[in-house]
């Protein structure tokens, strides 16, 4: 049984410390934007409209801004790090 398991699931490679941290950075960062999101509620133009007007303004509301930089962060900085750091591992 043990063998037929180890045929169905690769072994995950062991991840350096490097690269933990550079694959966190993304996802902590949106999740201190949502935090944020829900400690300042009044921060998000989404619940009170009203006085304030426009797409860009909505756009521009810095809880949201920050999520949309952790996510863009992970797939444009972090993925391509880690292939290259575990590039530099195989090697």
């Amino acid at each position: 049984m043990a063998a037929r398991i180890d045929r169905i699931v690769p072994a995950v490679a062991r991840r350096s410390r490097r690269g933990l941290v550079v694959a966190g950075v993304g996802p902590l960062t949106s999740l201190a934007g949502l935090a944020w999101a829900f400690v300042q509620p009044w921060r998000i133009t989404f619940l009170h409209p009203y006085g304030k007007g426009g797409f860009w303004y909505l756009l521009g509301e810095p809880p949201l801004l920050v999520i949309l930089v952790g996510i863009l962060f992970h797939w444009f900085v972090a993925l391509p790090l880690l292939e290259d750091l575990a590039g530099e591992e195989d090697a």
